[in-house]
């Protein structure tokens, strides 16, 4: 999952896009910083993460739009 994150990274990067990347990688220390930039700084333009992430609770207040793209789908994992 996290090959496909780095080629939309690598579209919003050609672009000029601002965003915000969480993977399966990211440190749990690093995770609450990253969602609290994403809501406040209102220049970002997408979060883009893995479902692999962590089974941490993400509330992202200011996105407009949610688009869920799984590659990796497994009802085994979703339970």
């Amino acid at each position: 999952m996290s090959k496909m994150l780095d080629i939309f990274e690598r579209c919003l990067s050609q672009y000029y896009f601002n965003y915000v990347r969480m993977d399966g990688g990211t440190k749990p220390k690093v995770r609450q910083i990253l969602v609290e930039r994403f809501n406040n700084d209102k220049r970002k333009f997408c979060f883009i993460s893995s479902t692999r992430t962590g089974g941490l609770g993400i509330n992202l207040i200011s996105a407009d739009t949610v688009i869920f793209y799984e590659t990796d789908w497994n009802p085994a994992m979703d339970l």
